[in-house]
């Protein structure tokens, strides 16, 4: 509907407009009154309207002053109709350069006031139409920069257009989704579900208003979750003049409502800034894996599962599994036996008492995921979880294997030794080594992690971080200067000298070749052979 004002001096004049047609089967909605311009722009401060149909002549403050005191300090999108008398028509014209969209004589005659209506109501849709392509074309940008920075890939430029629509302040990532135990939503179709998961975006861009860019799409994420991203920061609950607790409770019941169906919102670390966003998007996953440790299951903090693992305010078997999480943390072998065998004799103990048994693994997997954050800062948190919660959830270990558990706590353990080693850039030393002594053999970031103990994303993430280029990239640049000193001093055909430095396809050789030394190895045989001549 469009929200109408009508703002006359003359009581009968207001309600009798107000009766005058059915302007709900229109499309209007009378939402407000007013009996001059200074209660005109009081209203403004609260509601919003889109037309305010006003006298010429009022008191305090007249039809054209409010017209562009509106115009000129609140907004140009507020549009006027006016009221007025025959002799003040030409008055009335001086208006028309503020955007009113036309001018009814009193005394109003009913089919003059549908005409004029249904031709404002016409250019509304063509305006609101055109500007919703162009917010949509805006959020569609918006969202692949804000994309970059939640995964960390982000560049300076990337920072600046995000930081247009989001004030970069401290920040929180939050994820909205449906309870995937809900017996309602388990039993909707795959398509049900994405609709479903639509309906949970409109409901919080309604609800955030004219915040609604803060409303994130997580589809090019993970097509598992239903759910919606939301990209917290402080001034919304300083607008309300509430705190962020009383924001959160205050979205969830407005949100949980809307859809109908039992939602969880998983709450992020807090950062310092929209640059850091990264940090609190992985601890997500860690706040809806340990959701059972919040003190609302519907709301789950990780700042508040972070403090309860840290102060180990938990009923775990403490001094069991910290024992455990030593002889790990020590790379001690005897010690991680005994302590995964106490842990069996454990679970058999406890085997009625399900939610027990995954208290203490969710104990065990926060903190092994802390030593890593304690041994590098910049550990990817969520690729560690994936790496941990892979083996520690399979089938094996809570059939009782025992053995499968100690490959992972074996496998653990190097992992944290290595990022020990690698404090000292000692890993990176022996795989920029690899290189240099094996570039022509079938070297791999994947063949490397395991020959040295390191989960593969982590060794591509660290490497990336000391030389500026993703693995490969290196291993192809390397090869290619290799060739190009075989394409001076020898006569090798190409498909010989590209077999001698690891490239197995001719074509991808001379592509990549092109690709670094921007002419092809011939080209490049012959440029050299020039100058020796000259």
């Amino acid at each position: 509907m469009i929200r109408v004002m009508i703002a006359d001096d003359e009581p009968f004049i207001r309600q009798g407009l107000k009766i005058l047609i059915n302007w709900e089967q229109y499309g209007f909605k009378v939402c407000g009154e007013a009996s001059n311009g200074k209660e005109v722009l009081k209203l403004l401060e609260t509601e919003k309207y889109d037309l305010i149909i006003a006298d010429i002549k009022m008191p305090k403050m007249s039809g054209i002053e409010l017209i562009e005191h509106v115009w000129e300090n609140i907004s140009k999108d507020i549009k006027f109709l006016i009221l007025s008398g025959f002799y003040e028509f030409e008055y009335a014209k001086k208006a028309i350069k503020y955007g009113v969209v036309d001018y009814i004589l009193k005394p109003v005659q009913k089919e003059e006031l549908i005409r004029v209506l249904e031709n404002y109501k016409e250019q509304y849709f063509k305006q609101e139409e055109g500007r919703k392509l162009l917010e949509y074309s805006e959020k569609i940008v918006f969202d692949s920069e804000l994309t970059k920075i939640i995964l960390g890939k982000y560049e300076e430029d990337n920072l600046k257009n995000v930081t247009k629509y989001i004030p970069d302040d401290t920040a929180r990532y939050i994820s909205i989704e449906y309870d995937p135990s809900d017996p309602y939503f388990i039993s909707l179709s795959t398509e049900e579900k994405r609709i479903a998961k639509r309906l949970l975006y409109d409901s919080l861009k309604d609800y955030l208003g004219n915040n609604w860019f803060l409303a994130y799409s997580e589809d090019n994420l993970f097509e598992e979750i239903f759910g919606v991203g939301f990209i917290y920061v402080r001034h919304l609950r300083e607008q309300l003049g509430i705190s962020e607790k009383e924001y959160i409770k205050k979205l969830y019941e407005a949100i949980s409502q809307a859809v109908h169906c039992k939602i969880n919102i998983y709450i992020g670390q807090q950062v310092d800034g929209i640059s850091r966003l990264t940090d609190s998007y992985k601890s997500v996953s860690i706040a809806r894996s340990l959701q059972m440790f919040s003190k609302n299951k519907s709301i789950a903090y990780y700042d508040e599962i972070e403090g309860k693992m840290q102060n180990k305010e938990l009923s775990v078997d403490k001094d069991m599994m910290d024992g455990l999480i030593r002889a790990i943390e020590e790379n001690n072998e005897e010690m991680i036996t005994r302590g995964i065998e106490s842990f069996y004799a454990f679970l058999k103990g406890v085997a009625a008492e399900p939610d027990f048994i995954k208290l203490n693994i969710d104990y065990l997997l926060f903190n092994l995921i802390n030593l890593a954050k304690e041994l590098d800062p910049e550990t990817d948190q969520e690729e560690v979880y994936r790496m941990i919660s892979k083996s520690i959830y399979g089938q094996a270990t809570i059939r009782g294997s025992i053995r499968h558990f100690k490959d992972f706590a074996m496998q653990y353990a190097n992992y944290l030794s290595h990022l020990r080693h690698h404090a000292f850039g000692g890993v990176l030393v022996e795989i920029e080594k690899e290189i240099t002594d094996h570039y022509m053999e079938n070297l791999s970031l994947k063949s490397l992690s395991e020959k040295y103990f390191i989960n593969s994303a982590y060794l591509g993430q660290i490497f990336k971080k000391q030389f500026g280029i993703s693995f490969k990239d290196y291993l192809n640049n390397y090869r290619i200067d290799k060739a190009a000193e075989l394409l001076i001093r020898s006569n090798e055909k190409t498909y010989l000298i590209a077999g001698a430095v690891g490239f197995n396809n001719t074509d991808y050789f001379i592509s990549k070749f092109v690709q670094i030394k921007g002419i092809t190895p011939l080209q490049y045989r012959k440029q050299f052979c020039d100058r020796r001549q000259i």
